[in-house]
């Protein structure tokens, strides 16, 4: 069980119905039959008082024995000094043999419990009670039963309550660790849950403050980074008599820091953002052949047309050919798969494929497989494929290619 409020609920629900059977219990063994024995005791002792006296004829002795069965609401029977009946009140109640006549007090029997006291005179008086203790427990029963349920279903909706909050808390919690950084939780009561909202709620502010510090500190420093580099292109180019071999590999050096500081400003720049700024309809067919004619390749499937941001996905077409031309010697497919619900790009090569112990890290920024080269690039072009495909809410995947290769599948909301 996984749930907290039904752990608590089900916790008190539990000690009702113990408190329940024990009180029960208790009361079934000590509170009616003492209480009805006392009763009958006492009744019991002032008749044979009355009989001990000898004043009595026999419809004085009757008289005495009736009023006994009426005070006691029992069935009485009057026994001689031989354990011969003289006198039965009722009918119902049982007939001691001469052994058991011989026992006094309480005395238990298949019709119930009876209370047998001797007389002076050797005479017995049998008491047997026409009420029966287990109706009183089951009284009691059917009382404490109604209050365990009444108490059961007052208590459900305040252990809900409780855990309820922490719930929502949970919620927040999951919202902002998925990158969430306005996730918030309510403040409710002033208890220890809701400290922890509002000690959750303040960390949430500081953790977002050094995180969007931290994106524009990088994004203005890669936009600024562009101005000394294109001095630099600029620079080298009006210089004279410079090696044709150096400068063509200055200029190649400027172009990959160039094209690195796009990346890192792009990259920037979906983390800042929650969700793509623009939609329009964009036909995926038509979009991946664009792009795949830059790589001589051809893109088949279905026409599917979903809501987005064009340029954003070629870039993720783009960054996931190119990915395929640099570590597989060119993507072998594209195509273009739909359903009711999805849109799935899927970009195929038929390379060594990727190592198993590289394949949860290759989408992290900056992350180079262990086969990759350092001329394969910065490690940004799959990182950015994911966080374009999380912006559309969508995911992208690795697998392996039937018969060698990588397989890439983005699949993206229709």
């Amino acid at each position: 069980m996984r749930k907290l409020h039904l752990k608590l609920y089900l916790a008190i629900v539990g000690t009702l119905f113990v408190f329940l059977i024990a009180g029960a219990m208790v009361w079934h063994h000590f509170a009616p039959p003492r209480l009805a024995m006392s009763g009958i005791e006492s009744a019991t002792g002032f008749a044979c008082t009355l009989l001990d006296e000898g004043k009595h004829d026999a419809d004085g002795v009757r008289d005495v024995i009736v009023a006994l069965a009426y005070q006691a609401n029992s069935d009485v029977v009057l026994y001689d000094s031989q354990a011969r009946v003289t006198l039965n009140i009722g009918g119902r109640a049982p007939i001691l043999t001469p052994e058991q006549v011989a026992d006094t007090g309480w005395l238990m029997m298949r019709g119930g419990p009876a209370f047998n006291q001797r007389l002076a005179d050797g005479r017995h008086v049998l008491v047997h009670p026409r009420h029966r203790f287990l109706l009183h427990s089951l009284h009691l029963g059917v009382l404490l039963t109604s209050i365990a349920a009444v108490l059961a279903l007052l208590t459900y909706p305040i252990t809900r309550g409780i855990t309820a909050r922490l719930a929502r808390l949970q919620t927040g919690v999951l919202q902002f660790g998925a990158g969430n950084l306005d996730a918030r939780v309510r403040v409710e009561g002033r208890d220890e849950v809701a400290a922890l909202a509002k000690s959750f709620n303040e960390s949430a502010e500081r953790i977002g403050k050094l995180v969007r510090a931290h994106q524009m500190l990088l994004a203005n420093c890669s936009h600024e980074l562009r101005t000394p580099l294109a001095r630099i292109r600029l620079g080298l180019e009006q210089v004279p008599g410079t090696d044709p071999k150096a400068r063509a590999e200055i200029a190649r050096s400027i172009a990959e820091l160039d094209a690195l500081i796009g990346e890192m400003l792009l990259s920037s720049r979906l983390d800042a953002s929650s969700g793509i700024e623009r939609k329009e309809p964009v036909d995926l067919l038509a979009l991946a052949a664009e792009e795949a004619a830059h790589f001589d390749i051809e893109a088949s499937g279905d026409a599917v047309t979903i809501a987005a941001d064009p340029m954003l996905l070629r870039r993720l077409v783009r960054n996931l050919l190119e990915n395929a031309r640099v570590h597989a010697g060119g993507a072998t497919d594209i195509r273009i798969e739909g359903d009711a619900q999805h849109a799935r790009i899927v970009i195929e090569d038929a390379g060594e494929g990727i190592a198993h112990i590289d394949r949860d890290k290759i989408f992290e920024p900056f992350y180079r497989a262990s086969t990759a080269t350092r001329a394969s690039g910065a490690g940004l072009g799959l990182a950015i494929v994911r966080q374009i495909a999380r912006a559309h809410a969508g995911t992208v995947e690795y697998s392996p290619r039937e018969g060698g290769g990588s397989r890439f599948t983005v699949t993206l909301p229709r």
